[in-house]
């Protein structure tokens, strides 16, 4: 018996360790008597027995005996709950700076390509081809792993085009604008977006103005009017070739009976075909060009004039820069713009399809009266005499 009571008192005064090594030891006597030692530690031993000891009969006698003791009010100590483990915070990726940029020119639906190149730590490089559009944002992006010398292999292929070197974060802003602009309009991201965003990374918005005003700036171009007016000598540079903004299909039968005006036997003053042609612009240009489209042509003016600059024409990029700056909010109507006259009659020619007017396409013939009315708006106002004929003052 005093076997019995110096092991039950050796386990209430032992420490985690030796407490373990000692219930090897422990019988159903040591159990009944920590049942009648009126201690919380006694309780605490017995629980540990309960949960430790593999002979069932000692678990069964220790929870008898826990129930005494706590029948009599003797609770083994609460343990404190676990701490929670502290969340894993994963690090987000890092992205690569942007080795190389290069753009092309912007055609006549308001896309170019944008090629971006990354170098990876340990050796290839990432190399990112993306589609940006003036109107619809970014409808397409492909990203590859790949190597320096393939890139410069298919760089190589691409030269036909007309690319310009870009900085990386400018472009990078490139492709910010033309995310906020495809979720603008509405549309989808494609689906190797996100796999570019973890490469390299996100800009925090647009550009905040185009590269070329870190050249031509705005007060040089304030100060020089006559840049804005020479602006659709521009249409003879390649990379405006084509270029054009859309009319509604409501004007095709307006624009074929303005080129066929000049035809009709009886002029009326006041209502002569060069002055129909000017109207039927205003007109479409009311309808087409959308504080939207009106950005976009400013945009894509801006792009270009720094491209007539990283290609070593001044007097071109002043055009441009120009024609941009003339298309900022509070600009005046569309028709009285230089260059977007022309883009506009363009877009009507376009509606006229192959219809001619005697020997003539009825596309060249609108497009010369608008050309006309502007040259006479230039000279200054004409006065009208009953003829018809129309006189310069």
């Amino acid at each position: 018996m005093s076997e019995t009571v110096d092991l039950a008192q050796r386990l209430l005064s032992a420490d985690a360790a030796e407490r373990e090594a000692l219930m090897r030891t422990v019988d159903l006597a040591t159990v009944e008597a920590l049942g009648h030692t009126r201690q919380a530690v006694a309780a605490v031993v017995l629980l540990e027995i309960e949960v430790a000891v593999d002979d069932r009969s000692l678990r069964k006698a220790a929870r008898r005996e826990l129930h005494r003791l706590r029948s009599m009010g003797i609770e083994p100590p609460k343990r404190a709950p676990a701490a929670a483990p502290e969340p894993t915070i994963e690090p987000k990726p890092r992205t690569l700076p942007v080795s190389e940029a290069w753009a092309t020119d912007i055609d006549p639906t308001g896309s170019r390509a944008l090629w971006l190149l990354a170098d990876k730590p340990l050796g290839g490089v990432w190399f990112a081809a993306l589609l940006l559009n003036d109107l619809r944002g970014l409808p397409d992006l492909s990203l590859v792993d790949t190597t320096r010398k393939r890139f410069q292999r298919d760089f190589e292929a691409m030269r036909g085009a007309v690319w310009v070197s870009l900085p990386g974060e400018y472009s990078l802003r490139l492709v910010r604008e033309a995310v906020d602009l495809t979720r603008e309009v509405g549309s989808g991201l494609p689906t190797r977006y996100q796999a570019f965003r973890d490469v390299f990374g996100e800009a925090p918005g647009p550009p905040e103005r185009g590269l070329v005003y870190d050249t031509i700036s705005p007060v040089e171009i304030n100060f020089n009017p006559g840049w804005l007016d020479e602006s659709p000598r521009l249409l003879s540079e390649p990379e405006l070739a084509g270029w054009y903004v859309p009319a509604s299909a409501e004007f095709r039968e307006r624009a074929i009976e303005v080129a066929r005006a000049p035809m009709a036997g009886l002029l009326v003053p006041g209502h002569t075909p060069e002055q129909q042609a000017l109207q039927l612009v205003a007109d479409a240009g009311h309808q087409a060009v959308t504080p939207q489209v009106r950005r976009c042509l400013r945009r894509r003016l801006e792009e270009t004039a720094y491209l007539f600059l990283q290609t070593e024409r001044l007097a071109q990029a002043r055009l441009a820069a120009a024609a941009a700056r003339g298309l900022e909010d509070g600009g005046g109507p569309p028709e009285r713009h230089p260059l977007v006259r022309i883009l506009l009659a363009a877009g009507l020619a376009r509606l006229t399809g192959t219809e001619t007017i005697g020997s003539r396409r009825a596309s060249e013939v609108l497009l010369e009266l608008v050309e006309r009315a502007a040259q006479q708006s230039q000279s200054g106002p004409v006065e009208t005499r009953p003829s018809g004929l129309i006189l310069p003052r």
